[in-house]
C-alpha cells in the first residue's frame, strides 16, 4: 500500500487530540557515536530501539498549541516566531504529518503531549541482534549514545512557557511505525507499507 493511502487512512480513521498509543521500531545507529579505529562502536547495525508512546495525541498544530499554552499562562497576544526547521507540514493532511524540507520524500507523524497531561508514558526496549538486551548490554549500548539536549525549545522560552507547561512534540517516520492504537481501533503502517499482514479494526 502506498504512503498517501496510509496517511489518508490514519487521518480519517482516528480522532484529533485523542489519547493514542504508538509503537515505533528504528535502528539505533543514528543515535549513536560511531567511534574509530580500535574504539569502533561494536553495536552499529545490531541494535533496534522499540518505543511505545502511550497517551500521546495526533492531529495537532505546533504553532497553535504553543500559542494557546502561552495565552493560558497569561501571556496573551504572543505569536510564535518559528525558527527555520528541517521539516514542514505536508501539503496533504498537514495537521497530521510533516515531511523533510530537503527532499520532501520522508513522511513523519506528528505526536504531542504536554507536562500537565496525565496518563502518558514512554516505554523503551532495546533489541540486540534480535533479542531483548540485558540490563548490562543496555548500559553498554547507551554509553555510545550521542548527548541530546532536553531543554525547552527557544521558541517556547521566548513565549514565556515554563517547564511545567512545556509542549513535547515527536516526529516518528511513517516507515518505522509498527502500530497506532486509539480505543479499539488499530492500524499497522509498517505492515501496510511492506504488504505484510495488516490489522485494521
Amino acid at each position: 500500500m502506498d504512503k498517501m493511502t496510509i496517511m489518508a487512512m490514519i487521518a480519517n480513521e482516528f480522532g484529533k487530540g485523542v489519547a493514542s498509543t504508538i509503537v515505533v521500531n528504528k535502528s539505533a545507529d543514528s543515535s549513536m557515536n560511531k567511534g574509530r579505529g580500535e574504539n569502533r562502536n561494536p553495536f552499529l547495525g545490531r541494535v533496534i530501539i522499540a518505543k511505545e508512546y502511550s497517551g500521546y495525541v495526533m492531529g495537532t498544530d505546533y504553532t497553535n498549541s504553543i500559542e494557546n499554552t502561552a495565552n493560558r499562562m497569561g501571556n496573551e497576544g504572543v505569536e510564535a516566531n518559528l525558527k527555520q526547521s528541517w521539516h514542514k507540514p505536508c501539503e496533504v493532511f498537514g495537521e497530521w504529518f510533516s515531511t523533510d524540507c530537503k527532499t520532501e520524500s520522508k513522511i513523519y507523524l506528528k505526536l504531542q503531549r504536554n507536562e500537565k497531561q496525565v496518563g502518558f508514558k514512554t516505554t523503551t526496549t532495546y533489541y540486540l541482534d534480535g533479542v531483548i538486551a540485558t540490563d548490562d548490554e543496555v548500559r553498554k549500548i547507551e554509553s555510545w549514545f550521542k548527548k541530546k539536549s532536553n531543554t525547552l525549545s527557544s521558541t517556547q522560552v521566548e513565549m514565556g512557557i515554563d517547564e511545567e507547561h512545556r509542549q513535547h512534540f515527536i516526529l516518528p517516520q511513517l516507515d518505522t511505525i509498527i502500530s497506532i492504537k486509539q480505543g479499539d481501533k488499530v492500524i499497522e503502517p509498517y505492515n501496510l507499507l511492506h504488504e505484510v499482514y495488516a490489522i485494521v479494526k
